[in-house]
């Protein structure tokens, strides 16, 4: 449909309104016009488009699949159109956000860093939630349940939303200081195979690319521990149970406060990255905090320290 051919705005809003109350009289109410006005409104805008919106079940109203979806679009569009006034006008980051984040990512990086963000936006809700790859929906649908925005960690196959790369990460070995002094020895990577490798995936498919980064394609993986959990095979590293795979955002306040080392430099670097799944209309706070995510992960990757 061409621009010029739109229908009247106003008759736009009153189907919004009564399609998402799903009753005329509580979309004259918010409207504040008479039920006759919304009624006709609604019968003007059927035959402007030339199929029903609504099935009239006595004193009920439902949507029509024509007008189910002229509801998602108007919707949207209404909102859009909020969001642009707001940031226009210079609103406040205000209202509820609501994100879903992985355990480990939370614990380890974004909760340390979180005030930052909270303190520069106080009539903010922020809800987190806490997610594992391993537990998303089939066929990729992040966005359900209301959630604004979500950071995963893997490759860009999630469906419902654009995936906004936040940053590429190495993984290399890391492990606790006392392992290094009580066990076999970690001069070379050779010697790694005498340890426990503690995995995150249950066939040792991200250990066996790092062994074939540091020359050891064709090694055994004899004394192994799988996970699913990231925090407790951080947890474990930490123990002394054994070397673990990490990266500079899960395990940099770790390593710079010694609670782990890194005996080796080789890192890999395809194991996936770190992304930010946000649908196609944003609202100023889910825009703020996505910028300022990516704005803190770049000073964090920016820290030699970590």
């Amino acid at each position: 449909m061409q621009k010029r051919h739109l229908p009247p705005l106003n008759a736009l809003r009153t189907f919004e309104a009564a399609a998402r109350h799903l009753h005329m009289g509580k979309a004259a109410d918010e409207l504040g016009v008479t039920h006759g006005a919304v009624s006709k409104q609604i019968v003007n805008l059927e035959d402007q488009l030339g199929f029903p919106l609504f099935n009239r079940l006595g004193n009920r109203l439902a949507l029509t699949g024509q007008g189910q979806k002229l509801l998602k679009a108007a919707a949207n569009a209404f909102d859009q159109l909020g969001y642009a006034i707001a940031r226009l006008e210079g609103e406040a980051i205000a209202g509820e956000l609501r994100v879903s984040v992985p355990t480990a990512f939370a614990e380890k990086w974004l909760v340390p860093r979180l005030a930052k963000f909270t303190d520069a936006a106080p009539e903010l809700k922020l809800s987190l939630l806490s997610a594992n790859a391993s537990y998303d929906p089939v066929g990729g649908d992040l966005l359900g349940d209301g959630l604004d925005l979500a950071v995963r960690y893997g490759e860009p196959v999630w469906k419902d939303g654009t995936a906004r790369l936040l940053s590429h990460v190495g993984s290399f070995p890391v492990c606790s200081p006392l392992l290094v002094s009580t066990g076999p020895g970690l001069a070379t990577p050779n010697e790694l195979l005498q340890h426990t490798l503690l995995l995150d995936d249950p066939q040792g498919v991200n250990w066996r690319r790092w062994l074939a980064r540091a020359g050891l394609g064709n090694a055994e993986l004899k004394r192994t521990l799988y996970f699913q959990d990231f925090n407790l095979l951080l947890a474990a590293a930490k123990q002394g149970l054994g070397l673990c795979l990490a990266d500079r955002i899960t395990a940099g306040e770790d390593l710079a406060r010694g609670r782990l080392l890194r005996p080796f430099r080789q890192s890999i670097e395809h194991l996936g990255a770190y992304f930010i799944v946000l649908p196609a209309l944003l609202s100023p706070a889910a825009r703020a905090f996505a910028d300022w995510l990516e704005a803190e992960i770049d000073l964090t990757l920016a820290d030699p320290v970590n």
